[in-house]
């Protein structure tokens, strides 16, 4: 469903703050609280909204391209949801197959995560440096 103005501005002012509340983001709308959890809650009902999350900024953040070597596409999404250190997981086009973006306490989660998935393809890792934009 595409999105209305009013949806757009309730998601850019979700997108500043999550931690607003409705009646909040209301005023900053023009709506009433209870208007703005029925948009959020049809947001959340019609996928526009998948999530909400925390983002931890003491994990070190590793991105994972991965090439399958094996049809076996199911048990590797699995395993992947199955994985405490993936924070995001995309089925890609183009180079690879998988981008996995692993956020890990130390460089052991990395190597445990490479580890385990050996028997499902080849894999690339990039670092991340330092964050730019949230």
């Amino acid at each position: 469903m595409p999105l209305d103005k009013m949806g757009r501005a309730i998601l850019a002012q979700l997108g500043r703050d999550a931690r607003t509340s409705w009646q909040a983001l209301g005023r900053q709308v023009h709506l009433t609280g209870q208007a703005v959890a029925t948009r959020v809650q049809q947001m959340v009902d019609d996928g526009t909204i998948r999530r909400f999350t925390v983002v931890r900024g003491d994990l070190q953040r590793y991105f994972v391209t991965v090439f399958m070597d094996t049809p076996r596409f199911d048990a590797f999404e699995a395993f992947l949801q199955a994985h405490a250190d993936v924070e995001s997981a995309s089925k890609i086009a183009g180079e690879g197959c998988y981008h996995v973006v692993l956020a890990c306490a130390d460089p052991a989660g990395l190597e445990a995560f490479t580890g385990a998935m050996q028997h499902y393809g080849r894999y690339k890792v990039a670092s991340e440096m330092r964050r730019v934009k949230d």
